[in-house]
């Protein structure tokens, strides 16, 4: 059973991804039971839709220059006991060892059009040439502000990192318009050239969709972003999505489709979105179809409808961890939940752990917050996921009605352990690091809420 790193940051940290190789708190209800690895820094004993078919030398992605003699070997964890500043929290979870676009080339965006010369389309799309393994890049930016794509931007080659946080002051927006079927930024694949994007770091980016939090009315064609390895199964692998920001999504605001392994979701914003997150694929049950050795920790999902995310069907080895769920539901059309672990087509979750996540009390519908099955309560899939959920550290609504059965932590890689902070650190220590960069007034706005709530929650 791997350990669960303490809240213990050092610099060294930064450096991850950058190798050679290409009790019942007062208020609130706890689920679970002490998590076996015995190390979490969290204190208290925790105990309706429809079908979604849908080379040479660097600087690292972290503007710190490369350790010439790091060996294929990730940098250790420091020791120095100090929290992270805002927007130093280290890339941990699967699939963050991957090199991404380090030891290659850097494209520079200096300009924010669509296309042409200096755009971000051409810094992505113009590695698309027959070679099935291109040199590895890094994508910066010199200028701030906001890209409407005119049509999807698709990573489908491999080793490519896009560094939002190097971007100034505004940061890099991207923002769909219209109906919103067009303009999707999407890591997929590229079956004719039995290609991927594998090896794929996408940070500090805020991304716009056009849903208005009007009514349920959506396109499933009116995706954000998403992960989809669907047309080319067992390639898509090592995806990291870092403190990106989703606001506006209809459909798939970080959506997982089909094939794919060693994915990390961190320190990531989804808000004022109807369906951020689904992880998932139609038909259940379709052999290499399935999302496996996921990570998903310290993400915000506030002023949601639902899916924040929803696991369903063929889903393994999941880690949800330290994310925090605020006002699902909440838009006065009825139902909604934060997040729901389902089967399809007798394709259910398998292993799956949930370690100190925060569902505060403030949603329209509390028993809700977590959902083992099609509904919640009493539901004939709930009786086979529950066991397949480990729970251990939660923060949830006394009226919420599901929970994971699993009596002990389901195993895991040494890779996929990430940094956990006692529940009293939360506000500080984990809220100042989510989400892209340079804020705007209304988020400042809804993460003091979050944090305001928070507070209450733990008394």
């Amino acid at each position: 059973m791997a350990s669960v790193k303490m809240a213990v940051w050092g610099v060294a940290l930064l450096l991850v991804g950058c190798a050679d190789d290409a009790g019942e708190d007062e208020g609130g209800q706890a689920t679970g039971g002490t998590s076996s690895t015995g190390d979490v820094a969290t204190g208290d004993t925790a105990g309706e839709d429809g079908v979604d078919d849908d080379g040479p030398d660097s600087t690292s992605s972290t503007g710190m220059p490369e350790d010439e003699g790091s060996d294929d070997e990730p940098s250790e964890t420091g020791d120095t006991g100090d929290p992270p500043l805002p927007g130093e929290a280290p890339l941990e979870g699967y699939g963050t060892t991957s090199p991404f676009g380090e030891r290659g080339e850097t494209c520079v965006v200096t300009t924010l059009d669509d296309s042409g010369p200096g755009s971000l389309r051409d810094c992505i799309e113009n590695r698309d040439t027959t070679d099935d393994n291109p040199t590895p890049r890094v994508v910066t930016f010199d200028v701030g502000g906001t890209i409407e794509p005119l049509t999807d931007i698709r990573i489908r080659q491999p080793f490519l990192t896009v560094d939002g946080l190097s971007a100034p002051d505004p940061g890099i927006t991207i923002a769909k318009s219209g109906t919103g079927e067009d303009g999707e930024f999407i890591i997929n694949t590229w079956s004719a050239n039995a290609t991927c994007g594998h090896d794929v770091l996408v940070q500090g980016i805020r991304f716009v969709g056009v849903w208005e939090g009007i009514d349920e009315m959506h396109s499933q064609n009116a995706a954000t972003i998403a992960i989809d390895g669907e047309d080319l199964p067992l390639c898509l692998h090592h995806v990291v999505l870092n403190r990106i920001t989703v606001r506006g999504a209809q459909d798939s605001g970080g959506d997982i489709w089909g094939s794919a392994r060693d994915v990390t979701v961190q320190y990531s914003a989804f808000l004022e979105s109807l369906h951020p997150n689904t992880y998932s694929h139609f038909p259940g049950g379709v052999p290499d179809q399935q999302r496996e050795r996921f990570s998903n920790h310290h993400n915000l999902y506030g002023w949601i409808h639902e899916r924040g995310p929803q696991v369903r069907g063929d889903n393994r080895d999941m880690n949800f961890e330290q994310n925090i769920m605020h006002r699902w539901g909440d838009y006065g059309f009825g139902g909604g939940y934060a997040m729901r672990l389902r089967c399809r087509d007798a394709a259910c979750p398998q292993r799956i752990n949930l370690i100190a996540n925060h569902f505060t009390g403030a949603a329209a519908n509390l028993e809700t917050g977590l959902i083992l099955g099609e509904a919640a309560g009493d539901d004939p899939d709930g009786t086979t996921v529950e066991p397949q959920v480990y729970m251990a550290d939660n923060w949830l609504p006394p009226e919420n009605l599901d929970a994971g059965t699993a009596a002990s932590e389901f195993p895991r890689d040494p890779e996929a352990d990430v940094t956990l902070f006692a529940p009293g650190d939360v506000v500080d220590s984990v809220l100042p690091n989510i989400g892209a960069p340079y804020r705007t007034a209304e988020e400042d706005a809804l993460f003091a809420e979050v944090a305001a709530q928070i507070e209450t929650d733990q008394g």
